[in-house]
């Protein structure tokens, strides 16, 4: 199969894959809240969504091994294959022993010491936390088995383990609304099973499928490399880390002012949020080998172009739900939910703001990985990130809205932006202004005239199923037609016009 064909085959998987997935998570996400109530799923927020916040810290560990196995692979050498592999299984049993120390030291003080949570549950708070640790171990030794699927771009079998987990998740939501025990620690002890069985489908079929997963640790056994490995990865979890401290952070910054309702109105947001991010990871999680494969074959014109490609594809695919979606997002939130805490609406909003200013970046952060340099790339971005939480904190302090936090993570977000640009033109020789004109500013514009069109019909139309939907579908295709006409150049107009005629072509035969 040719490489765009790939991409494009891939990609069709992960969003088939990202739609089942979504609307299982958001009826489970709908049966959790009205089973345990504000109160209790903003605690599990705080405490146990410590499982959520480490899949950034699985996806950026995945992510640095992959990128060793997609760059030899593109240089066709299995025996680095095969290396690579073998120590970075080393390398993670000693990551995911100290990261489950520091964090049961962590937040065991925190939940004993510094967050507001009734007395009557702070045992349960610490079963949920035991249950997240043990998850995370499991998690972080399976990283180099997600790497070689990914590195293979085995999109299929993504997919198919993908919607396994989410009817787990859903089973557990089910089980706790008829189950009369403690449904919070019920549903702690739930969740890291299922991750625990998903972990183990993934790793048996990984060393069937591929012969690197049967590599010999003492034969391959190699020094140098894992100080190689090590040096990437310890870099790119740094990176993970910054975000996570900065996603975890606010929840943490906003119980020392407010209770978990307000925890769990951030809780609902990144639900929300997570799953429309889903349409755009899995774009990227279809583009991220081709991309890293070429910086192997020493192909760097090419690695250049599907970046940023990857760039505004990232963004239109975030905003064509996140646009209709953030000035709907009153009617939504009813409908979805029978509780609504308050300011959900408007940490929803925020949330949405802040994950498209990073979309627009996601082609050249794995541009910056392809290359291997992130030293200073890391260093930069990740101290802008957690910038959010003391510029934050004094804000909240000062009597400013709870959302008014995210916003904060916005405007540095964008600052962020500005960095990237020019580490970016650093690295390959692309001017700041090119990219700025070709990526930031195109995608900005092309979005625009959709944006206002739909906030216009949401002013001056009433809430309903019927214009919901009618809005929804005027956006879809308004913006459509502007990321064609506007936001695509003429060789990924030539992709999507071949895409086209391919499908057309199959159907008839």
């Amino acid at each position: 199969m040719k490489a765009t064909d790939r991409i494009i085959f891939n990609t069709g998987i992960t969003y088939a894959r990202a739609v089942i997935t979504a609307l299982i998570s958001l009826y489970a996400t709908r049966l959790i809240l009205n089973a345990l109530g504000a109160e209790d799923f903003g605690l599990y927020n705080v405490i146990g969504g410590m499982v959520a916040m480490l899949s950034f810290l699985n996806a950026a560990m995945t992510t640095s091994t992959q990128r060793y196995l997609s760059f030899n692979l593109g240089r066709q050498d299995v025996e680095l294959v095969k290396g690579v592999f073998a120590n970075s299984i080393i390398i993670h049993f000693v990551v995911a022993f100290i990261v489950v120390v520091a964090i049961e030291v962590v937040a065991l003080y925190f939940i004993d010491n510094q967050l507001k949570i009734n007395p009557e549950r702070i045992s349960v708070a610490k079963y949920i936390l035991h249950f997240a640790v043990a998850s995370t171990f499991i998690t972080i030794i399976s990283v180099p088995y997600d790497a070689v699927i990914n590195a293979h771009e085995n999109m299929l079998f993504l997919a198919v383990t993908s919607i396994i987990e989410s009817f787990l998740k859903l089973a557990v939501a089910l089980l706790i609304v008829y189950i009369s025990t403690d449904k919070l620690f019920l549903f702690g002890l739930l969740t890291m099973g299922a991750t625990i069985i998903i972990r183990i489908i993934k790793q048996v079929y990984s060393k069937r499928k591929y012969e690197e997963c049967s590599a010999s640790l003492i034969t391959y056994y190699s020094v140098s490399q894992i100080k190689e490995l090590s040096s990437f990865a310890g870099w790119n979890l740094f990176g993970a880390l910054c975000a996570l401290a900065r996603n975890q952070g606010i929840a943490v910054v906003l119980n020392l002012f407010y209770t978990t309702v307000i925890n769990a109105a951030y809780g609902i947001a990144n639900q929300i949020n997570g799953q429309l991010m889903f349409f755009s990871q899995t774009m990227m999680s279809a583009i991220r080998p081709q991309i890293m494969k070429s910086e192997g074959a020493n192909d760097r014109a090419r690695m250049i172009r599907l970046s940023l490609s990857a760039n505004k594809f990232s963004f239109f695919l975030f905003t064509f739900f996140a646009v209709p979606l953030y000035f709907q997002m009153p009617f939504v939130l009813k409908i979805w939910l029978k509780e609504l805490p308050q300011y959900s609406v408007e940490f929803c909003r925020a949330i949405l703001l802040l994950t498209a200013a990073n979309q627009i970046n996601m082609g050249l952060m794995t541009a910056v990985q392809a290359i291997g340099k992130i030293k200073l790339y890391q260093t930069v971005a990740g101290g802008i990130q957690l910038l959010t939480l003391p510029i934050g904190f004094v804000f909240l302090k000062f009597g400013y809205a709870p959302y008014s936090i995210v916003l904060v993570s916005f405007g540095l977000e964008c600052l962020s932006t500005v960095f990237r640009m020019f580490y970016f033109d650093y690295l390959t020789g692309y001017p700041v202004w090119l990219y700025f004109k070709d990526v930031i500013l195109l995608s900005i514009i092309t979005m625009i005239p959709t944006a206002f069109f739909v906030m216009f019909l949401s002013k001056t139309m009433s809430l309903g199923w019927w214009n919901f939907v009618s809005i929804s579908i005027i956006s879809g295709i308004s913006y459509s037609f502007f990321i064609y006409t506007i936001g695509l150049d003429k060789t990924e107009k030539n992709i999507i016009r071949n895409t086209v005629k391919k499908v057309i072509k199959r159907y008839k035969k």
